[in-house]
């Protein structure tokens, strides 16, 4: 995991650390966690880039992961762009709650990757992300099992040949 930015410090009644963490599908996922004292703690995971265009499959696939995945929601930001978001309430907060937390919303992004591919990346055209390893092997394989087992089963999508184009056909390209 790293730690790209922050805000306050531990000693404030509020602060924030900006986190870069990857899932084994879902690489580069920026999450936000913020200490607000009296609330709790909040992380959240922009979904994709500001001023995307995300169809609305896509927002209702977001919804209705709000209701299979326990412990996270997706929301919207004032200016649309979606966001997967889970809250720790401040009573007994540890280093082992904070981890699973962000394992789980790691967790859905890797699982909701195909079907979100739109809100992810532009024009739904995914990064070669193969032959990467997470960054943050350790964290996942520490708590991925236990986060899972509260989940709705899942098994990953196969991979679909993409279809070739008119102007492939015409061209004889294959791909």
């Amino acid at each position: 995991m790293e730690v790209i930015s922050g805000g306050g410090t531990p000693s404030d009644g509020a602060f924030s650390r900006d986190l870069l963490i990857d899932g084994e599908r879902r690489f580069d996922l920026r999450i936000t966690v913020a200490w607000v004292d009296g609330v709790g703690l909040s992380a959240w995971a922009y979904y994709g880039a500001e001023a995307m265009e995300v169809p609305k499959r896509v927002y209702a696939r977001m919804l209705r992961a709000n209701f299979e995945y326990p412990f996270v929601k997706f929301a919207l930001t004032d200016d649309d762009r979606p966001m997967l978001m889970s809250e720790l309430p401040p009573a007994g907060i540890d280093r082992d709650q904070l981890a699973r937390m962000l394992v789980r919303l790691t967790v859905v992004a890797d699982r909701l990757l195909d079907e979100t591919a739109a809100a992810v990346a532009d024009r739904g055209s995914l990064p070669d992300w193969s032959g990467r390893t997470p960054r943050n092997e350790a964290l996942l394989a520490a708590h991925r099992a236990e986060v899972e087992a509260s989940m709705p089963a899942w098994e990953a999508a196969p991979l679909r040949l993409r279809r070739r184009g008119l102007l492939d056909r015409l061209l004889g390209i294959n791909r």
